[in-house]
């Protein structure tokens, strides 16, 4: 049953604010007697997520609040404290999300799950919606970055299960957070008629304060890039559980409810770089809402792409690219690329043999 006037801002839904979901969230708010809220980074299916002052240690983190339903015995609480207890010296290490500190806030909707986490300024999502390519450079950067990371996760028994550009993060050196924030824009709740208005819900809601564009002039030296949101990840040989991988970034071998491993992370960071490299999804799907149309629709995307050999994907890919790329650049990243896009698993590259491959070297 409704029980709020409904908002049409981009934020996150705000029938969600009852037992077991969302905790309400104000500026000012402090949690944990330490970090109070300061602004609003982004909110997802399970979680908002916030800037905030650590006012112990003086300085500005994410804290990420989950809804109350999703807070116990948290997969990625666990993961993370094993990451951060790996003793596999990795440079990749650096390139994965760490975890700063956690903790449980009781709210009017439950016992929630709070991670502290380093502030990153935006993510991949809003890094391809800038409507041009990206030069080849920035690319390298940003793809060798991204597979240390997954290539530390693999070394660790992990498979991430959820590559896609929302989960790449992006800051750089020196940051200035707080002096980025665009001004809040707020949506009153308002309550429904005969409805008994109590403390589930704030009293508004926030749009995220991440300016758009806001890393686009960025030099790709100054770039910092992990992997982040490790809420969907997989121990190896646990084939209990299903990966959560958007159906446009799936492997064939889940699309086909076949035996799966680390490689269908290999295929979804093919898609995900394609993204990052052209701005565009590299199976874009347009039906929805019904499951049986997207899949018929992707199968025969990926043959369409895929299936006519690689000459005809490496002229695919080469007319996304900026000119400036070249020729020989868009022949190696074409090929680099159809190195994770093989639709046989055992065909894919691994993690170790990507950071070597021509592209990333020359």
């Amino acid at each position: 049953m409704r029980r709020f006037e409904r908002i049409n801002n981009v934020v996150e839904s705000v029938e969600d604010y009852r037992i077991g979901g969302y905790h309400p969230v104000h500026l000012g708010d402090v949690f944990h007697q330490r970090y109070e809220i300061i602004g609003k980074w982004a909110f997802g299916q399970f979680s908002t997520v916030w800037l905030a002052r650590d006012q112990r240690l003086q300085r500005d983190v994410t804290l990420k609040i989950l809804k109350s339903a999703d807070s116990e015995d948290s997969q990625e609480l666990y993961i993370l404290n094993e990451l951060s207890h790996s003793i596999t010296p990795h440079t990749g290490k650096e390139h994965v999300i760490s975890l700063l500190d956690h903790f449980e806030h009781e709210g009017p909707n439950g016992l929630h799950l709070c991670l502290v986490f380093p502030i990153m300024m935006s993510d991949g999502e809003a890094m391809t919606i800038r409507g041009k390519a990206r030069n080849a450079s920035f690319v390298r950067a940003v793809s060798s970055q991204i597979i240390l990371g997954l290539d530390f996760l693999h070394q660790n028994n992990m498979i991430h299960g959820d590559l896609q550009p929302a989960n790449i993060l992006f800051t750089v050196k020196q940051a200035q957070h707080r002096e980025s924030l665009v001004p809040p824009e707020f949506s009153p709740v308002r309550w429904l008629p005969g409805i008994t208005a109590d403390s589930s819900a704030p009293r508004y809601l926030m749009t995220s304060q991440r300016p758009r564009g806001m890393l686009d002039d960025a030099s790709f030296s100054s770039l910092i890039v992990k992997i982040g949101d490790l809420g969907g990840a997989i121990r190896k040989n646990d084939y209990r559980s299903r990966p959560v991988t958007p159906l446009g970034l799936r492997a064939p071998e889940i699309i086909e409810g076949h035996s799966w491993d680390d490689k269908i992370d290999i295929w979804a960071l093919g898609c995900l770089i394609f993204q990052l490299a052209t701005n565009e999804a590299l199976f874009p799907l347009m039906s929805f809402g019904c499951v049986d149309e997207e899949m018929r629709d992707l199968r025969a995307l990926i043959q369409h792409i895929m299936g006519r050999g690689y000459k005809s994907f490496a002229i695919h890919v080469g007319e996304r690219l900026p000119s400036d790329f070249g020729s020989k650049g868009i022949e190696e990243f074409a090929s680099f690329l159809a190195s994770m896009l093989q639709q046989s698993p055992g065909r894919r590259s691994s993690t170790s043999a990507l950071l070597k491959d021509q592209f990333l070297v020359c």
